[in-house]
């Protein structure tokens, strides 16, 4: 966000839109440190309390964000932004699992064909890495990291921004499934060797197989969660998340350590 203005915007909500726009335009790069506060207010003619209030809006909406002592940076669009919102919006509907199966057959069905065509090399190092890590994980916490941070190597592996987008909306309740399957050991036994399955596929660049191997891995919880199925996302979660997690164990904080390729390195 370089270069003098002409724009000068007069209060608070144009402050903010104008900031916006720099961003969503691209103007402003992701990891482009922001003017202070004081020089946003000479710049644009406004007071420190509108630079203040307009910058608290642009951390909210996952725009900027703060790092103590340094100052604001444009901060990396993420896979997983949408997140929260969607989150809310699936607790409300009352969605069950059989739902979320429905619609991730749909999209990460057509994701892993897409990477099989797609990906690169640094796409299969991610995927083989959280695999591998998967492996090794000691305790439940680590490996519902490393599930979901393979299938966001696939989904990021399609090199398609909707998709990628799409599929990190439902990182929460795609999570609290995988804990219910994680956490029990016919299901596990049964879902975790598909992996290699789906990975051996799109290193093949095998569309058709790489299908058939994620819609198989997505399939098991139809065939062995019960009626599970077909209660509510929340009841479920809210159990297993009681049963599995440690008390100091929050999704929020499971999902802020995922590896996410958006994020494209610290400062």
């Amino acid at each position: 966000m370089t270069g003098q203005t002409t724009v000068r915007p007069p209060t608070r909500a144009g402050l903010a839109a104008h900031l916006s726009e720099e961003i969503l335009s691209g103007r402003a790069t992701a990891g482009e440190k922001l003017p202070s506060e004081r020089e946003m207010a000479e710049r644009y003619g406004v007071s420190r309390p509108v630079v203040r209030e307009a910058m608290r809006g642009l951390v909210e909406r996952r725009l900027v964000e703060v790092v103590p002592g340094r100052g604001a940076y444009v901060r990396a669009a993420l896979a997983t932004d949408a997140a929260p919102g969607m989150d809310a919006a699936l607790r409300r509907h009352q969605a069950t699992p059989r739902d979320l199966v429905e619609a991730r057959t749909m999209l990460e069905c057509t994701a892993v064909a897409l990477a099989a065509s797609r990906a690169e090399p640094i796409d299969l190092a991610a995927m083989a890495d959280a695999l591998d890590r998967l492996d090794d994980a000691a305790d439940l916490v680590g490996r519902a990291r490393f599930d979901l941070a393979f299938h966001l190597a696939i989904v990021r592996a399609a090199h398609n921004p909707v998709v990628a987008t799409m599929f990190g909306a439902i990182t929460a309740p795609v999570t609290e499934m995988m804990l219910r399957s994680l956490g029990d050991e016919r299901v596990a036994a049964v879902s975790l060797p598909h992996h290699r399955l789906i990975e051996e596929a799109i290193h093949a660049r095998d569309p058709e197989q790489a299908r058939s191997a994620m819609a198989a891995h997505l399939a098991v919880a139809a065939g062995l969660y019960g009626a599970d199925y077909d209660r509510s996302l929340e009841s479920v979660a809210r159990r297993e998340l009681a049963r599995l997690l440690d008390p100091g164990v929050t999704l929020e904080r499971l999902l802020a350590t995922v590896p996410d390729g958006g994020n494209d390195g610290e400062r």
